[in-house]
């Protein structure tokens, strides 16, 4: 089975113009890359507690 694309989000804003929309989707990715370098920064942050939480109690070598 093919895969098809997922399909893209219209704006809602039907009165846009191209350079309007094209600011909006570069600003969204922009804001996509920030919220995924946050996340992979708090989930970096909890696996070193957890490194340090279990090498201080030594469980963990």
């Amino acid at each position: 089975m093919a895969k098809r694309p997922m399909p893209r989000p219209e704006l809602t804003q039907p009165n846009w113009t191209d350079e309007q929309r094209a600011e909006f989707i570069r600003r969204r990715r922009g804001r996509n890359f920030l919220l995924l370098a946050a996340l992979a920064a708090f989930c970096l942050m909890i696996y070193g507690i957890a490194i340090v939480k279990l090498h201080e109690y030594g469980q963990m070598w």
